[in-house]
């Protein structure tokens, strides 16, 4: 197995050996990598956030072994918008996604990213407002895919929301039936939302999680209504990623913060909760984290699990792991810059 980070200062490789986790590689050094993916061929797509040169996009056939860099998504002259960054780059069978800033949805065509117009000229787009980072701008940072509807798109777009397709990008409707934002004159208005993270379960399409903004909330309907599920103790509440167990459908991971003014862990505690009853109890898995004052976040990206295996990695460049499903962690490192997005590959 390999971890990957994408940090700020390069794409940073871990090789599970006899001995444990070894450091194997470390790719476009200095560079910030804003999205990495492995898609189902085998094919490593990396996203970098140049600050002078842009942002570019480089596929390897070989995971790492050589890089090509590829067009960079363009938006149609008719909109009016520039690309500032890449948040996200998914897949579902042999179709590539790369979401963006300005918040839009492109489709690798073999040559070129096809921006899905149809979601960046949405008749709601005026009331969609910069999501994070001091940006003015909404951002695309999720895209999630249903096995059992390969024509089904959800998005999460900071902040806007959800926004669903049924028609492979053509049309999109919001999906936010059940979601809060205090930050809003009114909290349940169909767009203006802020997901943090959604993740569809694999073995019932019909479930969805999502860490968000004003919570974390839960759908049984596939997206139709969303129900708060956050810790009734008010720890596990406000955060970026989560994680689901693969096989039950009621337990997850999340990493709260504190709040989302105060953006460093609960009580400065760096904590991992779990729940296994869909949300209604949230318990601490942290044994072999820090005990000691923290000022560590986890970004929407920064989360994965892969079987018994889990890691994340934080602002502050440190890299935890866990091989028993959260029962005890240990460190990776404590000297990586920020970590942007975390992946387990087999």
């Amino acid at each position: 197995m390999k971890l990957v980070a994408g940090t700020d200062k390069g794409l940073i490789v871990y090789q599970r050996t006899t001995q444990g986790w070894d450091l194997a590689e470390i790719h476009f050094i200095g560079l910030p990598v804003s999205a990495f993916h492995q898609d189902i061929s085998g094919n490593w797509w990396i996203a970098i956030n140049h600050k002078h040169w842009g942002s570019k996009i480089y596929r390897s056939h070989y995971q790492g072994e050589s890089f090509k860099e590829l067009n960079s998504p363009k938006f149609s002259p008719e909109n009016n918008l520039s690309l500032r960054s890449v948040w996200t780059i998914d897949s579902f069978r042999d179709k590539i996604y790369v979401g963006t800033e300005p918040a839009a949805l492109f489709e690798w065509n073999g040559e070129s990213f096809k921006e899905l117009r149809g979601l960046s000229e949405h008749p709601s787009r005026n009331k969609w407002q910069g999501g994070g980072k001091g940006s003015r701008n909404p951002f695309l940072h999720t895209v999630v895919f249903n096995p059992a509807k390969p024509e089904e798109l959800m998005v999460g777009i900071s902040c806007a929301g959800v926004m669903r397709s049924f028609d492979s990008g053509i049309t999109w409707t919001p999906a936010n039936n059940g979601l809060k934002a205090f930050f809003l004159p009114d909290s349940e208005a169909e767009v203006g939302h802020d997901p943090h993270s959604i993740i569809r379960h694999p073995k019932d399409a019909n479930r969805l999680w999502q860490q968000n903004h004003c919570g974390i909330f839960r759908s049984i309907d596939g997206g139709d209504s969303w129900m708060d599920v956050s810790d009734p103790n008010e720890i596990a509440v406000y955060g970026f990623d989560l994680v689901i167990d693969e096989e039950d459908i009621n337990t997850a991971w999340v990493i709260p913060a504190q709040s989302d003014d105060l953006r460093y862990p609960h009580n400065t505690r760096l904590e991992v909760f779990k729940t296994n009853d869909g949300g209604k109890n949230w318990i601490s898995k942290s044994e072999g984290l820090p005990k000691a004052t923290s000022f560590d976040l986890v970004f929407r990206s920064g989360f994965d699990k892969k079987g018994q295996v889990m890691a994340f990695g934080t602002n502050n460049g440190n890299l935890y792991l866990t091989e028993d499903k959260s029962e005890t962690w240990q460190t990776i490192s404590q000297n990586l810059s920020a970590v942007r997005t975390v992946s387990l590959l087999q």
